[in-house]
Order: structure tokens, then sequence, then C-alpha cells
């Protein structure tokens, strides 16, 4: 009963400038990845399925970093950069879904791989800021 009350506690420490900058550095990975991926099919050098697998896998990597940033316990002052990654890890998530939705597609690919670049861009800017 005592390991579990202290391995409770342990899950309510708070969220550290360097976690954030961690799981910034986690979505800038995941929205680079997924514009190569993007620029695969533009090139029309990825399989389909491929493609949509690859998203898959991707997006669920952004919507692990967005929960586990939305379900940390965040000090004050780490509130709003906290907001921001959720925000941005949100943005990649859709996007690769977007794309997973859509793997034939290269108009729209193009149009994703810009987006998924302007976010690790944006993670990247996170990350430095903090």
């Amino acid at each position: 009963l005592g390991v579990i009350g202290l391995l409770a506690l342990a899950g309510c420490e708070p969220l550290t400038s360097n976690e954030l900058g961690h799981e910034a550095g986690v979505i800038h990975s995941t929205a680079a990845e997924g514009a190569l991926l993007a620029d695969g099919v533009v090139q029309s050098d990825t399989l389909s399925s491929y493609v949509r697998a690859h998203a898959t896998e991707l997006a669920s990597a952004a919507d692990t970093s967005a929960r586990k940033l939305h379900d940390g316990t965040v000090p004050p002052g780490l509130r709003q950069a906290t907001e921001h990654a959720i925000g941005i890890a949100t943005r990649t998530s859709s996007a690769l879904g977007d794309l997973e939705l859509s793997p034939n597609n290269p108009e729209l690919a193009a149009k994703l791989e810009s987006k998924l670049k302007r976010l690790a861009a944006e993670a990247t800017a996170l990350e430095n800021s903090l």
C-alpha cells in the first residue's frame, strides 16, 4: 500500500522546463518526420499503405505528447508554454490524420508538408525558449 502511495505522489510532481523542452523536441521530431512522409507522397516515392500506417503511428505519438502535457501538473510559470506545446502537438496530429486519410493526394500532401514543417519549427522555437 505504501508503494502505491509513493507512486501516486511521484506522478504529481510539477512539470519542469527541462521536461517540457524534451516533449517539445519530441513534437518537433514527429512533425519533421511527418513532413518527410508528406514529401514522399508529393514525389510519388512512397506507397500509400506505408503512408497510411506511418501517419497513424506519428499521429499517435503527437497525441501521446499532448496527453502527457495535458495530464501533467503544470506550474503557473510554464502554463502558457505548455498550452502552446499541446496546441502544436494537436495540430501535428490533425495534419498527420489528414495525410493518413489521403495518402494518394500529392496536392494535399504538399500543403501538409508545409504545415508540418512550420509546426516542427514552432516546436523548436518553443524548445529553445525554455
